[in-house]
């Protein structure tokens, strides 16, 4: 409901002309509706519903009054002011929050599966340069394996390769010992003959996953090839380490001793050795090579 108020002019005909002009408004604008005489206070509706029916003047307040007051009745409903609020429901205030949640869980879904999958490639990439580089470094200092006979003056020092082969399951835990020539810059002459005994074996290491593989480095000063030196840590999450040895006619075997026996003072033609390392998730890596040794005969 709208009221509006005017001066009461001095002039009738100032009157009459604002109630033509007011006339013709309601006509054009207000779908041509006619003057009704209203009560002087009129009563508002509900909810600011109702309708414009006319605009009316008030006779009583022209005889007693200088105001003149014009009502201005809605004839079609319009929406109140609560209507209109540019506010949100708790409805649709929670439905929004629920999507919300619901995209958010999916990216992060996303985001982890990624970042898994990631960690699992940076894993493997890590076994497989590790196994690779293990590998090598057997192959490199077998191919130097050397083997002085007694009868040269070197009584004192047992010079060879002994291999010894165990099992735990289905895994091979073998050991490794060879006498070694190094390569002239790597020789030191401190009281040494130019000769190194490597080892290679597999054991169990404090608080490490798995076989621990160690590598045996002494100056054969001592003439015993099993043992001395100091051994130092390669890798852990060793599954299983196998040497297989060939003889000059092509015979394979799991154990070698150049000391005694069949075999002694002879070095294998070529051996055979298989590395298998496991991953973070516990899936098992194999890696194989054979080196040829140059001082077999």
């Amino acid at each position: 409901m709208t009221v509006i108020f005017f001066h009461k002019p001095k002039s009738s005909a100032f009157s009459v002309l604002l109630t033509c002009r007011l006339s013709k408004f309601c006509k054009e604008y207000l779908g041509g509706k006619r003057f009704s005489e209203i009560p002087p206070n009129p009563p508002l509706g509900k909810g600011g519903e109702g309708g414009i029916s006319g605009i009316t003047r008030n006779p009583e307040q022209n005889s007693s009054s200088k105001m003149t007051c014009f009502w201005l009745r809605r004839s079609r409903a319009v929406p109140s002011v609560a209507k209109n609020s540019l506010g949100f429901t708790l409805f649709e205030v929670l439905i929004t929050l629920s999507i919300l949640a619901v995209v958010l869980s999916l990216l992060y879904l996303t985001f982890h599966q990624s970042m898994t999958v990631m960690a699992e490639m940076d894993d493997r990439a890590e076994v497989i340069r590790q196994g690779r580089m293990i590998l090598e470094k057997v192959a490199g200092e077998l191919k130097g394996a050397a083997l002085v006979s007694p009868k040269e003056g070197f009584q004192a020092y047992r010079t060879g390769l002994v291999g010894r082969s165990t099992r735990e399951g289905n895994e091979f835990l073998d050991r490794l010992d060879f006498t070694h020539f190094p390569p002239p810059r790597e020789i030191s002459v401190e009281g040494g003959w130019g000769v190194l005994e490597l080892g290679y074996s597999l054991d169990r290491a404090p608080g490490r996953k798995g076989f621990t593989l160690f590598r045996r480095q002494d100056e054969a000063r001592d003439g015993d090839l099993l043992r001395g030196g100091r051994s130092l840590a390669l890798c852990d999450r060793v599954r299983g380490l196998s040497f297989s040895y060939f003889d000059a006619q092509g015979k394979k075997s799991k154990e070698w001793n150049s000391l005694e026996g069949e075999r002694r003072n002879q070095l294998p033609s070529r051996v055979e050795i298989h590395l298998r390392l496991e991953d973070s998730r516990g899936q098992a890596h194999d890696f194989r090579t054979q080196v040829f040794l140059a001082m077999s005969g």
